[in-house]
């Protein structure tokens, strides 16, 4: 598989039941989406002061954006795209874990976007982009195939405090600085070898849904 990714300037939910939030031929079509609070993040809710998270679909691929505040100061974060190119197969709507790791039928897969260090203000903006065809990533064989119609879900994990030598791992990858047990236990091994273990509690911690078609 070759990723096809590119920045624009930088699950699902995972585990639990995501908060959800037409295409003219060489047009765009834009969409917002709010951005909430993961449950493992032990909140509730759209996470407010001005955090949203846009998403920018064409025929060729899709670009993406999320800002948001209230992160931790000085912990490493990296946001995970997550598309469902055949969301009409999946059990729940917005689709859920199973629907995503389980079921071939949704044509998943989950790869990296975005990651940096988040600075002293909270404040963390992501963005990148993902053309038609194969995406490296949890699933093998995933692609993006139905980019204006697809179910597309933006999950932030926060990594925890930085850690010496951890770096650049804990803005590139999913598991580097998390320990085992902080790992939920339906993800992939793929996910789980992703990265260099280490002793930080991670937690996926916010997400934004973009409803497919």
């Amino acid at each position: 598989m070759t990723r096809r990714t590119f920045p624009i300037s930088a699950m699902l939910v995972l585990v639990t039941t995501a908060l959800v939030v037409g295409p003219v031929a060489g047009k765009a079509e834009r969409q917002n989406a709010a951005v909430v609070w993961h449950p493992q993040s032990g909140l509730a809710g759209p996470v407010g002061d001005g955090a949203g998270a846009t998403l920018v679909r064409r025929p060729d691929g899709v670009s993406l954006s999320f800002r948001t505040t209230r992160l931790q100061p000085g912990h490493a974060y990296t946001l995970w795209f997550i598309v469902l190119n055949e969301p009409s197969a999946c059990a729940a709507t917005p689709c859920s874990a199973p629907d995503i790791l389980l079921n071939p039928a949704t044509e998943a897969q989950i790869t990296r976007a975005a990651g940096h260090v988040v600075g002293a203000g909270g404040n963390g903006a992501f963005a990148s982009a993902f053309r038609v065809g194969a995406l490296d990533g949890w699933l093998s064989g995933g692609e993006l195939t139905n980019p204006l119609t697809a179910e597309i879900q933006l999950v932030l994990n926060d990594h925890g405090p930085v850690l010496a030598g951890y770096l650049p791992g804990m803005i590139h990858t999913y598991r580097a600085g998390c320990t085992g047990a902080s790992l939920p236990a339906i993800f992939p091994a793929s996910a789980k070898a992703d990265g260099a273990p280490g002793p930080n509690t991670c937690q996926l911690y916010q997400a934004a849904v973009f409803a497919g078609s």
